[in-house]
């Protein structure tokens, strides 16, 4: 049976970049289509770089650089989030890889998307891909949504509302808000707030969780209506085996914003155990 979601298929590609997002793809432009090719997966089965009735989301990344390992990580939580919607997500890597290389990051990271072997690098070349990570994203037709090279700031909040903007979760307003946050002010406590919540993802993602902790109710404290500071408050204490406490917290997220997928995947995962 056919999922009732627009269909979505992510793509990511790491590749360790600060460059502009011109130089994400440079073989193709938003609104052009993605060829879908048939590629060997890590597994030894031929696999399908796109989906369709789905937002396909596909990753270019390289096992050995610490940005593709921290976004990595970053994507595997994103994909518990979707679980259950409609998006596609496909990893990719360069054939000179050595096979063992991309298997311990696959199990250090907790990706469950198959992996793409791109043989003689024909897809990068193809598209153009030059720096990674960068992360494209193309809908139910494989017409390209956007195309996302690595930043050290908000990258996985980025990629985040990119998914529920083609999943038409949030609308265009939304959209902007998360690719151009507010630049703090003195007084601005939303401003204050959201950078506070960037750091304690961070600290989260390095598992330091006793300052993300600390920065999380910062955050909070600044702007209790958020429900973001929410719910990552809940996986943060979740991540320490404070089910019960995390609980709680993924619940005032949920008061604020029934929807938030973040808070709904907590909730799930927590009253799981």
């Amino acid at each position: 049976m056919r999922n009732a979601y627009p269909a979505l298929t992510v793509a990511i590609f790491g590749c360790l970049s600060i460059w502009p997002a011109a130089w994400g793809f440079a073989h193709a432009e938003v609104g052009s289509v993605i060829d879908d090719v048939e590629m060997t997966a890590l597994d030894g089965g031929k696999r399908r770089l796109l989906a369709d009735n789905s937002v396909n989301v596909f990753v270019f990344f390289k096992p050995g650089q610490e940005h593709s390992r921290a976004v990595m990580k970053g994507i595997s939580r994103l994909e518990k989030e979707t679980s259950g919607k409609p998006v596609h997500w496909a990893g990719i890597v360069s054939d000179t890889i050595p096979k063992d290389n991309v298997i311990a990051l696959v199990k250090e990271t907790g990706i469950a998307m198959p992996v793409l072997v791109d043989a003689g690098d024909a897809l990068y070349g193809r598209l153009g891909v030059a720096l990674q990570p960068v992360v494209g994203i193309a809908d139910k037709d494989h017409k390209l949504l956007a195309y996302q090279p690595f930043t050290k700031i908000n990258y996985i909040e980025v990629i985040r509302a990119q998914v529920r903007h083609a999943l038409k979760e949030i609308d265009d307003k939304g959209l902007a808000q998360a690719l151009h946050p507010p630049v703090a002010t003195p007084g601005d406590n939303a401003a204050t707030a959201r950078r506070r919540l960037s750091l304690a993802e961070k600290l989260l993602q390095a598992k330091n969780y006793g300052k993300a902790l600390e920065n999380v109710r910062i955050g909070i404290e600044k702007e209790p209506r958020l429900a973001a500071g929410h719910a990552l408050h809940g996986e943060i204490l979740a991540a320490q085996g404070h089910c019960a406490e995390a609980l709680q917290a993924f619940e005032r997220a949920l008061a604020l914003e029934p929807s938030d997928p973040r808070a709904l995947g907590g909730k799930k995962a927590c009253e799981g155990k």
